[in-house]
């Protein structure tokens, strides 16, 4: 009978299943030398369960993260310290000594120290101005009635609709500039939706102890018969639901605060950062922006032909943006006239009959008309960063996609790990409905939504700085008066020290009164990367006057190490 052969090329793709392939079916000697490569096996496909329990290595170089190693170093250092304890005993026949590995302070005088900063978590001092030797990271957000951050901030109250109380931020020790992030006010939606907030940002000189008052914009809300001056936004008015919404208001960080209605109570001169509000939403179809979100210090005029730029006359039926030096123009109504100017932190009012509120700013937004059955939206609010204290001001382009959203998820995941996450509110709808800085979604049959709230992010980072420190020993009595002593110090290198000028031991036999300098070396027993290694040194203390009360000191400057444990010996 002839033999029928299979060609490869009647062999469709998955003809072969793994469940048609009996056990041990293809042996190793069936396989090319290169049939199985790393190529084809795709992560995660060999599992430890696949591996057998013993693996031969040899000629292979396995690599493991430093972090691997942390603990066994740390064992193979406190071997080393107490070894060369040891050779006290045995080689330098000393007959007496204390041991502190400093797992608590209970062996050191806290009164004759200075600079003596404690890891408790760790047990080892440390000649810096942080425990871990990182540098510090200060943050606190400011919602309109919250603080992510009690310890430096004080929350903002919002006792009732139009009224705030300021919050505060206190300038922690040490820090010389702050990093300032905030949003405006959300215009309330009408028919349409009212426009975003703007947002600022940039590095304001401060001094410790300084306080900075927070003012957190109130959104604009959405009622249709309404005319309150929400925190800087002007309010609206709709002869039919849904046809006139207020403007959001302004968040301003400034060197005064308090109470206050409308324009916060405030001069120029006491202003750092403005961050304007969206103008109210009507029945167009467009929005009006704050000044930053259209990318500028000038806010968005109404539309539905909004300037790119923004501009401070009226467009239309609808209201100017503010800008650097004057109020947008409300817009003129035969029909219902005097709808209001945008002016100083406050955006304009819209009139009886019909028309959306100006949202707040630096100068305010003008309030869009009525004109015949038209409803005119309320021009953007104008940010400010002029402040001449403020380095590398800016404002934020409403190219961002989703505006508030996207600009502080970026400047969020920026931050260092001790800052990132307190930005959570600003991606999170607001009690008062959208995002912070959002304005408020419109409907033309439904009601009329508020905007969202602004927000106030205050960023801080104090770099760890080396001190000049002394650490000593509380005293310890000598069976006998000593002539000679041996000190050994367990030391961890954190920057690059040399011995004997940045770490410094001395001894002394009467109490502290007089000490003689130890000349400090390596004594070898060095853990790899770590930086750990024990340090000996002896000194003659037969000149220092007579005495049996013993006491170590170590002079730690220049350069950040962490001291792990002390030895003191003596005979």
């Amino acid at each position: 009978m002839p033999k029928t052969q299979v060609q490869s090329t009647g062999i469709t793709d998955d003809a072969i299943t793994t469940a048609k392939i009996a056990d041990c079916a293809v042996a190793e000697a069936k396989l090319a030398g290169n049939a199985v490569t790393s190529a084809k096996i795709t992560d995660g496909q060999v599992t430890a369960d696949d591996l057998a329990s013993t693996l031969n290595l040899t000629g292979k170089t396995v690599t493991l993260p430093q972090s691997a190693f942390t603990t066994v170093d740390q064992n193979i250092s406190l071997l080393g310290f107490k070894m060369a304890v040891n050779d006290g005993l045995t080689v330098f026949n000393l007959v007496d000594g204390v041991v502190d590995e400093f797992h608590d302070e209970s062996g050191t005088d806290e009164g004759e120290g200075s600079n003596d900063l404690y890891n408790s978590s760790d047990d080892y001092y440390i000649n810096n101005t942080q425990p871990d030797g990182s540098a510090s990271v200060f943050t606190a957000g400011f919602g309109l009635t919250s603080v992510t951050e009690p310890d430096t901030s004080t929350a903002p109250a919002n006792p009732a609709q139009g009224t705030i109380t300021a919050g505060a931020y206190t300038v922690p020790t040490g820090i010389t500039s702050v990093e300032i992030f905030q949003v405006g006010g959300g215009g309330g939606g009408s028919a349409t939706p009212g426009g975003n907030g703007g947002y600022t940002k940039g590095s304001l000189a401060v001094t410790a102890g300084q306080t900075l008052h927070v003012h957190i914009a109130e959104e604009g809300q959405g009622p249709s018969e309404a005319s309150e001056a929400y925190i800087g936004g002007g309010g609206g008015r709709g002869a039919h639901p849904g046809y006139g919404a207020p403007g959001g208001g302004a968040t301003v960080l400034a060197s005064a605060g308090g109470q206050s209605q409308g324009g916060y109570g405030l001069s120029a001169p006491q202003l750092y950062f403005v961050a304007g509000g969206g103008g109210g939403g009507a029945d167009g179809s467009s929005q009006s922006h704050g000044g930053g979100d259209i990318g500028g210090v000038t806010g968005g005029s109404g539309g539905p032909n909004e300037s790119p730029n923004g501009q401070t006359s009226a467009n239309g039926q609808q209201g100017g943006g503010g800008d650097q030096e004057q109020g947008g123009q409300g817009a003129p109504s035969p029909d219902y006239p005097g709808a209001g100017n945008g002016g100083f932190l406050v955006g304009g009012n819209a009139v009886s009959g019909g028309g959306s509120g100006g949202g707040g700013g630096y100068y305010g937004g003008g309030a869009g008309a009525r004109i015949g059955t038209g409803y005119g939206k309320g021009g953007g609010g104008s940010s400010y960063i002029g402040h001449p204290q403020i380095t590398g001001g800016d404002t934020i382009s409403a190219t961002a996609p989703d505006g508030v959203s996207n600009f502080w998820e970026t400047e969020n995941t920026a931050q260092p790990a001790g800052a990132q996450d307190q930005l959570a509110p600003l991606t999170t709808p607001t009690p008062h409905g959208g995002y912070s800085g959002n304005g408020g979604v419109g409907s033309p049959s439904g009601p009329p939504q508020a905007g969202g709230e602004g927000y106030t992010f205050a960023f801080a980072d104090l770099p760890a700085t080396t001190t000049s420190t002394t650490v000593v020993s509380n005293a310890f009595t000598a069976s006998s008066e000593p002539s000679s002593s041996r000190i050994v110090v367990f030391q961890e290198n954190v920057d690059t020290p040399t011995l004997n000028t940045d770490v410094i031991a001395s001894i002394s036999r009467d109490g502290g009164t007089t000490f003689t300098n130890a000349t400090l070396t390596d004594s070898g027993y060095v853990t790899g990367s770590s930086g750990q290694r024990i340090l000996t040194g002896t000194a003659t203390i037969s000149g220092q006057p007579s005495g049996t009360s013993m006491r170590w000191k170590l002079a730690l400057a220049n350069n950040t190490v962490k001291i792990h444990g002390v030895s003191l010996q003596w005979k």
